[in-house]
């Protein structure tokens, strides 16, 4: 877990604990892959650094207003009319536009932060000296 309820509630977080962990794990999976798992090592050290923390409750926030899920729940009332009594439903951002904002907002969040070897976290690349690294460290 990158950010644990009790740190969410902190940032001013206001979900019930069980919706939380449900987005926590969709954000985190998201991180991981746009990461390639750079993160897990830190978790498991326990040095998660404070951005991506806030990542994870940015992501968590935007995703319970404007996710998938969060859209088939509550859509928007985008027009309404009282005498023939009629209701518009909309999404504010589609679901695409939702999926690229959160994509984003972790770019521009983890720019320049790098893991425990010194790699950028958002580093998609190949290292050049990653296998030599990887057998001196016995990894």
């Amino acid at each position: 877990m990158y950010l644990t309820y009790e740190e969410y509630q902190e940032y001013g977080g206001a979900l019930p604990e069980g919706p939380f962990r449900l987005l926590e794990f969709q954000a985190r999976k998201r991180l991981d892959y746009l990461t390639a798992d750079r993160i897990k090592p830190m978790a498991e050290a326990e040095q998660i650094p404070e951005s991506v923390k806030m990542c994870m409750f940015a992501l968590i926030d935007l995703n319970s207003k404007a996710g998938a899920t969060a859209q088939m729940e509550n859509p928007v009332v985008t027009g309404f009319t009282t005498d023939g009594y009629s209701e518009q439903y909309k999404n504010v951002l589609s679901v695409e536009q939702a999926n690229a904002e959160m994509d984003r907002l972790i770019l521009e969040m983890l720019a320049g932060e790098l893991d425990l070897n010194g790699v950028p976290l958002l580093y998609r690349g190949v290292w050049p000296y990653e296998t030599l690294y990887r057998h001196y460290h016995g990894l």
